[in-house]
């Protein structure tokens, strides 16, 4: 996602150029390629008015339907129409999950951007969606995930996510156990008003940067705490991987996000912090109380 990023977004002399040098440009991003243009035009005809079958197997079928809310004809042009990939089994829908859209609107947004959401279903049968925003600034991969397909369960199975928010700062999902953060900017140690301040203030139905600092220094805290135990502790050592782990897996138990709109993906990522900072919290007390022996 972070070449995509590099390779997506315009330099700030953009709009002074002319046509044919933004042209340039314009193509340079992976997005516009021919082998990776998206045109849905000719799927939504397909699909508008029934759900079409794209595997048709022993055990189960995998079919592509669009949303009822989009009351079309035919030869129109459909903005903003959602695709849904299903698991159908004896004419059953046993699971389904959002695939694509060419258009997503932000009316509430300051500035002009469209989101659209791209997909990939391997030979395997593994398929992968990428919800993306346009500005006036480039192309910007915000949200990646990838599933695979219980044969068995008739389920899809969420493997990883990739979530991407503001100031160059990524948060890596992957099932069961791990969360991570990937930032290119080196960790900032948040001072104690700073940290009471967030932490008095942190609403989880929305997303700040200062989370990040606050996750980070619990997090920070417990590797310290562990280490100290583990150097009085000749016997039995504390596995802090093992532990995070553990704390993660409980904390990924909440849904994740159906799209990559800062709606849904906010919410859960506090959400998620949110959990894991209590349990940081938490596990450093319980050592202390140990130290303290």
């Amino acid at each position: 996602m972070n070449k995509l990023e590099k390779d997506c977004t315009y330099p700030q002399n953009y709009w002074q150029l002319n046509e044919l040098e933004q042209k340039e440009i314009y193509k340079f991003c992976p997005f516009n390629k021919n082998n990776l243009k998206f045109d849905l035009k000719e799927l939504y005809k397909f699909i508008y008015k029934d759900p079409v079958i794209i595997y048709n197997g022993q055990d189960f079928q995998l079919t592509l339907s669009m949303s009822k809310s989009n009351d079309i004809e035919s030869d129109s042009t459909i903005f903003g129409g959602d695709i849904f990939l299903s698991i159908v089994k004896d004419n059953i829908v046993k699971d389904r999950i959002y695939l694509a859209n060419n258009h997503i609107s932000f009316p509430d947004y300051d500035f002009l951007a469209v989101g659209y959401q791209h997909y990939f279903i391997s030979p395997e049968g593994e398929v992968t969606t990428l919800y993306l925003i346009e500005d006036e600034e480039g192309i910007s991969p915000m949200f990646w995930k990838h599933y695979k397909i219980d044969n068995q369960k008739m389920k899809f199975v969420l493997q990883d996510m990739l979530v991407n928010v503001t100031d160059g700062v990524q948060y890596q999902i992957i099932y069961p156990n791990q969360f991570n953060i990937i930032s290119n900017k080196p960790v900032t140690k948040i001072d104690s008003q700073e940290l009471k301040s967030c932490e008095d203030e942190y609403d989880k139905e929305e997303y700040h940067s200062c989370y990040i600092d606050v996750y980070n220094h619990y997090n920070s805290r417990l590797k310290q705490k562990i280490n100290l135990l583990n150097k009085n502790n000749n016997t039995i050592k504390k596995s802090y991987l093992k532990l995070q782990q553990n704390m993660a897996s409980s904390c990924l138990e909440l849904p994740p996000p159906v799209s990559g709109n800062r709606g849904e993906t906010d919410p859960y990522l506090s959400n998620v912090m949110f959990c894991l900072i209590q349990n940081y919290k938490q596990e450093i007390t319980n050592i202390e109380k140990q130290l303290a022996h």
